[in-house]
């Protein structure tokens, strides 16, 4: 009986918690209720998982916040050297925030992205990216925030406004 129970609770739990895309409008980012100043949003274009070592294509955002990608995500952390965009797109599916900066980035900047991701790790991702048409670009699912210079109050903010904000939920 009460593995039943446990079986029944998992069932519900995993269809009610799993998916949480915007039933209104799929091609949407989910509805927040404060956006962050400066932040771009973009029509989610696809959540096809491809072949892992494939390059995808078309996206409508640099980085990609939506579209083609691998079926293994990245690890949460701080990176030395430049992640697949094809890998990062499915932790922001999970609700990840991914900052990226460009690789002539000032290492004080580099060291105070350090700092806020050892400060709060939790589905975060900090990594090189010299495609960038910004110095600075933190991502969630389908939203953007682009900066030359740092504003670190506004990089928290996007962090605790869109983080779990990804179509699918996930524990980690």
């Amino acid at each position: 009986m009460l593995t039943l129970l446990i079986l029944g609770f998992g069932i519900w739990f995993f269809s009610n918690n799993v998916s949480k895309v915007n039933k209104e409008d799929s091609t949407k980012p989910l509805p927040v209720s404060r956006s962050v100043e400066n932040v771009e949003e973009y029509e989610i274009i696809s959540r096809e998982h491809i072949p892992q070592s494939l390059k995808g294509s078309v996206y409508n955002s640099n980085p990609p916040t939506s579209g083609m990608h691998w079926g293994s995500p990245a690890k949460s952390g701080i990176f030395e050297n430049p992640l697949q965009d094809e890998q990062v797109i499915h932790n922001l599916e999970h609700g990840y925030i991914w900052i990226t900066y460009k690789t002539n980035t000032n290492q004080e900047i580099q060291n105070q992205l350090r700092k806020i991701i050892e400060q709060d790790n939790k589905k975060i991702i900090l990594s090189p990216r010299d495609a960038n048409d910004r110095q600075i670009i933190i991502a969630a699912w389908g939203r953007t925030l682009k900066m030359d210079e740092p504003n670190y109050d506004a990089i928290k903010d996007f962090i605790k406004t869109y983080r779990n904000k990804g179509p699918e939920s996930t524990p980690e």
